[in-house]
């Protein structure tokens, strides 16, 4: 059928998944990261909220940095095993050691400040990003290399979410059941032992996901080759062409900075919510994993729409179904936890759709930036992506922390009805004003299936540019 593959065979089974795994690994660091780790440093380390929230912005500031320099290493990178599949088994031993580090919680001394221990918050976390982007960036661009095919790579992100979820999920229930083992609260080394083996869980994973993956030859010859000064230049001429003709890519960037500044206010919400507005801490474990069920259940749909309509409707559809279910989490006044339940579940079930079709749309703009650049740039482009995804996340940790000190929030101080009330609406109001906005950006985005077919086909044929999107 025209508009669908032009370059590529349909991918074994096997393929997608042995590539897809790897985000299982991934998100045993990321999950926690994004869930745990802000209730870690307020509660456990007891760093003031604003403090808190200034560590994710830094940390993220940096990571965006280092993504998009991890990009263009990685494209000019050439082993016997490809550029980005070596990455999976040499690097990713450093993620689990700094991970561990994120989760010391160091006392006495210029530890007993709070100047002390943001210090120590911040460099640890730091550390630990810069790791896992050494791994992440090529894992990645591996999605625009071993398929072609729009419509595979619908596919490939639907089974890229489902074990993104699967791992959060799992890692929501393991982290405080190994820190409850270790000895809880009253051993300061507990959070880190439990880090440290949830890290060795996930090196099989990366190890077999480089094993089941694959790099075309003639694709890894169309990114730059070579280290020196003359190619740092370059490559930054090259992100100049990229963002200022590469319309695609820009409204994916816009999209997902609007998302991950928005949407992540519920999870980051989600445990604050649970104890402190429905008052219900003992189901903390149960609710903050539900979250990420009904993201691993929801994935294959927004795949599968993504395949029968475009990446566009589908995404225009997730708008819609967050929009109603936002306002009615905002609206609806119970505090029963069955209600909150099924509540959190609607919104999870849209909210993940934008996650599989970001992942799903991003390797397509590498054959328009192929076609408008003459060059594929992968791992650039997912590496300014994540520049993209790491600015927004930083900015909303940022704003998480003034947030909840705007509410009134003090950890060991008790929580006031209006404080509570706060709490739902951070994680609502928020996040429905950044439906609107993602809905206006992504109105305009015309690469679908059978755009992309031509632009594949013209690259390949040396045809000029046929348009330039904005």
């Amino acid at each position: 059928m025209e508009g669908h593959a032009v370059t590529a065979a349909p991918l074994p089974l096997r393929r997608k998944l042995g590539w897809a795994v790897g985000d299982f690994g991934f998100n045993l660091y990321w999950q926690t990261l994004n869930l745990l780790l802000m209730p870690f440093y307020t509660d456990v380390l007891g760093l003031d909220p604003r403090l808190a929230g200034t560590v994710f912005l830094v940390a993220s500031l940096w990571d965006g940095f280092a993504d998009s320099v991890i990009g263009a290493i990685a494209d000019r990178t050439r082993t016997r095993w490809g550029s980005y599949r070596p990455y999976l088994v040499f690097a990713s031993p450093a993620v689990a050691v700094c991970f561990a580090l994120c989760f010391l919680s160091p006392s006495g001394g210029a530890f007993a400040e709070q100047s002390g221990l943001f210090l120590y918050a911040l460099l640890s976390q730091i550390l630990m990003r810069t790791a896992y982007s050494v791994v992440s960036i090529p894992y990645s661009s591996l999605s625009a290399r071993i398929s072609g095919d729009a419509n595979e790579r619908a596919s490939l992100a639907g089974w890229r979410m489902v074990f993104a979820f699967s791992g959060g999920a799992a890692v929501t229930y393991l982290m405080p059941t190994l820190v409850e083992r270790a000895g809880g609260e009253g051993n300061p080394f507990a959070y880190v032992i439990a880090a440290g083996a949830v890290g060795l869980l996930s090196l099989p994973i990366f190890w077999l996901c480089f094993l089941e993956t694959r790099e075309p030859p003639r694709e890894v010859e169309l990114n730059p080759v070579g280290f020196s000064l003359k190619a740092v230049g370059d490559d930054a001429r090259t992100v100049g062409r990229m963002l200022r003709l590469n319309g695609p890519l820009m409204r994916v960037f816009a999209c997902i900075i609007v998302s991950s500044l928005a949407f992540t206010m519920t999870n980051k919400a989600l445990t604050y919510y649970v104890n402190h507005t429905l008052e219900r801490p003992d189901l903390r474990d149960t609710l903050v994993p539900l979250a990420l069920i009904a993201n691993l259940m929801f994935s294959p749909f927004w795949a599968w729409v993504a395949r029968k309509r475009s990446k566009r409707d589908a995404w225009l559809l997730a708008n819609v179904w967050s929009a109603v279910a936002y306002a009615a989490f905002w609206l609806i006044p119970s505090r029963d936890p069955v209600i909150a339940a099924l509540l959190l579940t609607a919104v999870s079930a849209a909210n993940v759709g934008y996650q599989v079709l970001f992942w799903a749309m991003l390797p397509d703009t590498v054959e328009y930036n192929a076609h408008v650049t003459g060059q594929r740039h992968d791992a650039k482009v997912f590496g300014l992506a994540s520049f993209a995804k790491q600015l927004a996340l930083g900015v909303n940790g940022f704003l998480f922390g003034w947030l909840l000190f705007a509410i009134g929030y003090v950890d060991g101080v008790d929580v006031t009805p209006a404080t509570a009330d706060g709490i739902k609406v951070i994680m609502t109001v928020v996040p429905l004003i950044g439906v609107v906005l993602s809905a206006m950006i992504m109105w305009g985005y015309r690469l679908d299936q059978a755009e992309h077919a031509r632009v594949s086909r013209a690259t390949e044929q040396g045809v000029e540019p046929g348009f330039e999107q904005t």
